[in-house]
């Protein structure tokens, strides 16, 4: 019983953490699953029209590395509402292939922004998925639908 109290503490506390850079409300965007302390959180805001932040934060009590085997973090590709996919980041985009790392700090987050002006949408409602590019484990993918007008 004791261990469970000091994990619900440790769980409040690292909620209670941040580094205030936090953009998004991740209610909204996660389909109300909100935060849940002891994991690594992904998140999707659309800041502007056509320009989101793509944000992956460490919930987690320790420090957390991520491995990649090129200079790449992140894709992400855009799809018209019944699937079809009409741009995918890493298709156009080259990047270095050298092995390198984040360490992402309890509490603290990657971001990246992500501007879809230069695409030239077409009117319409589209998808947008986004995703960390690690060796292996996990990719925090988000989603977002939008609309161009």
């Amino acid at each position: 019983m004791r261990k469970l109290w000091m994990l619900v503490l440790m769980g409040l506390l690292v909620t209670g953490c941040g580094t205030g850079n936090q953009v998004s409300n991740n209610d909204e965007d996660q389909g109300g699953a909100g935060i849940v302390a002891g994991e690594m959180a992904a998140s999707l805001t659309e800041e502007k029209p056509l320009i989101f932040q793509y944000e992956v934060k460490n919930q987690t009590e320790e420090e957390v590395t991520l491995e990649f085997s090129s200079s790449q973090r992140y894709d992400y590709s855009v799809k018209t509402k019944d699937g079809k996919e009409v741009f995918l980041f890493s298709s156009v985009a080259s990047f270095l292939q050298a092995l390198g790392e984040e360490k992402v700090k309890q509490g603290e987050a990657l971001n990246y922004k992500i501007d879809l002006h230069e695409l030239s949408l077409e009117k319409g409602d589209y998808v947008l998925s986004v995703w960390m590019t690690p060796k292996g484990g996990e990719k925090y993918e988000v989603t977002k639908e939008f609309s161009v007008e």
